[in-house]
């Protein structure tokens, strides 16, 4: 029973991703998850050296490559229910006796990591374009801040994701969403350069303490910093997931009462 509901569990959580992506279709996988964000993360590397005027563009190679998961974390798990309203199955996902918080996570467990894939080549091409050294660093606590960075990306996609129960301008959303993790969470512009009430908010979103903690191993710094910025990462993971699934609730509960599940 347990090992059925593991498999059903992979099984519906990859249909969910190709159904999202496509990428069956080998090239618009390349041209959209692998061509697409190398030139964006170029564009913005290459910005960010004629501003500053600086050849060390270590901490924009990593933060601009973290951002590259906002293909899956935005605009794919962003879209999840309004593709499932789309082909008429959103209504079956709502009657299913399923738990609906498995139905509701299992969702965005594949793009952890497809966005990681995209991020280790972003990263990588990075590296190779911009000189930028991975050697002499702690390369497992370096990749569990990645995995981690997904994690919160992704939970904050499931909790965008919420929003497709009442709305149909996703698009809409998902694009300010994806504008405000380009902008506030501290890879193209320091935090600290952000008005004080902006700073709290750049605080809120993901990504932010994940590349402050990466920036500091790539320093060398301290340990303990590091794991608190690691720890407050995953709580913000956290509790996107539970926000987000509350608000599914609520709404789920309101277009059942006003049966407008399958139109707005």
């Amino acid at each position: 029973m347990i090992k059925e509901s593991i498999y059903r569990f992979f099984d519906q959580a990859w249909l969910s991703f190709k159904s999202t992506f496509g990428w069956i279709e080998p090239k618009t996988y390349f041209f959209v998850k692998i061509l697409n964000p190398i030139f964006q993360l170029i564009f913005f590397c290459l910005l960010a050296k004629y501003c500053y005027n600086t050849d060390d563009l270590t901490h924009w190679v990593i933060g601009n490559s973290f951002l590259l998961c906002i293909y899956n974390s935005v605009f794919g798990v962003g879209a999840v229910f309004m593709f499932e309203r789309f082909m008429g199955t959103l209504k079956m996902i709502i009657a299913s006796p399923e738990n609906k918080f498995i139905a509701f996570f299992q969702r965005g467990f594949v793009h952890i990591i497809d966005s990681l894939v995209t991020v280790s080549i972003g990263l990588i091409i990075g590296s190779l374009l911009f000189n930028v050294s991975f050697e002499n660093i702690n390369m497992y606590l370096f990749i569990m801040i990645t995995i981690i960075a997904m994690f919160s990306a992704v939970s904050f996609g499931l909790f965008i994701g919420s929003f497709g129960l009442v709305t149909s301008q996703m698009n809409l959303i998902m694009n300010i969403c994806a504008m405000l993790l380009m902008a506030f969470s501290g890879v193209n512009f320091p935090v600290e350069a952000l008005p004080n009430i902006v700073q709290k908010f750049s605080y809120c979103l993901p990504i932010t303490r994940s590349l402050k903690a990466a920036d500091l191993i790539m320093a060398g710094g301290n340990l303990s910093a590091i794991d608190r910025l690691v720890v407050e990462e995953i709580l913000i993971g956290i509790i996107y997931i539970i926000i987000g699934y509350l608000f599914m609730k609520i709404t789920e509960k309101i277009a059942k009462k006003r049966a407008t599940l399958d139109y707005y």
